[in-house]
């Protein structure tokens, strides 16, 4: 992961692409940010996700079968 300069990070807080994402993100119910976890994981990953955060699996019946 690239660490960001002071100057870096400044130039993409006044982004408003940037801004909306975070904003996104930031309003995501659980089942939202399920399903985002989900989209960038592997199965392995998903699993070991979902045994540090159990709670979770109550969302694994909605997730559609790829």
């Amino acid at each position: 992961m690239k660490h960001l300069t002071k100057k870096e990070i400044e130039a993409l807080s006044e982004n408003e692409e940037v801004q909306n994402r975070i904003f996104d993100f930031l309003a995501m119910d659980g089942r939202e940010f399920f399903r985002e976890v989900c989209s960038h994981l592997t199965p392995e990953e998903l699993e070991e996700y979902l045994e540090e955060n159990p709670d979770e699996r109550v969302y694994m019946k909605e997730r559609p079968v790829k």
